[in-house]
């Protein structure tokens, strides 16, 4: 019943979501950015991470991921919701990511912050990626922090 409530809440933020990155796809040449689709569980404030479906065919199970030449990110997804910011290469493979945005939780949504960790393996014009997500938002009456752990591949362009 909470995660139907939560669904429904979420999804005119989702709608808003999608239209920024449809916009943000339609000023930019597709040749210049790389997409990776996640799948992976979420944590909403109920507790740790569980798929909401096995196989993963609930919304709250995925992240759309546009990264851009000069390794800017936009990140949409339910939860933890929908960000912007920059991707930093640490070694071969792993990177560091940091930005802001509109952080979604079971408890509510509101701005805030998000740092994530990651790890791809490349190919000639596909890459594995593991991510770690975590945010930081505020809300009317809560801090609040969910995170998720995800796996996905990513379509190269460039």
């Amino acid at each position: 019943m909470k995660r139907q409530k939560l669904r429904h809440r979420c999804d005119r933020h989702l709608y808003l979501a999608l239209g920024v990155l449809l916009m943000l796809i339609a000023v930019s040449s597709p040749s210049f950015a790389d997409w990776t689709l996640h799948i992976g569980p979420a944590a909403t404030g109920t507790g740790g991470p569980n798929p909401i479906s096995i196989p993963p065919t609930q919304i709250l199970d995925y992240e759309l991921v546009w990264i851009s030449a000069q390794k800017r990110e936009l990140s949409v997804s339910v939860i933890p919701g929908v960000f912007y910011g920059q991707r930093f290469g640490i070694i071969s493979g792993a990177y560091v990511s940091l930005g802001g945005g509109i952080v979604i939780d079971s408890n509510g949504v509101g701005p805030g912050v998000y740092s994530a960790f990651g790890f791809d393996v490349c190919g000639t014009r596909f890459c594995f990626n593991m991510e770690y997500k975590n945010t930081l938002g505020i809300t009317q009456h809560a801090l609040i922090s969910p995170y998720a752990i995800r796996i996905g591949l990513t379509w190269k362009t460039h």
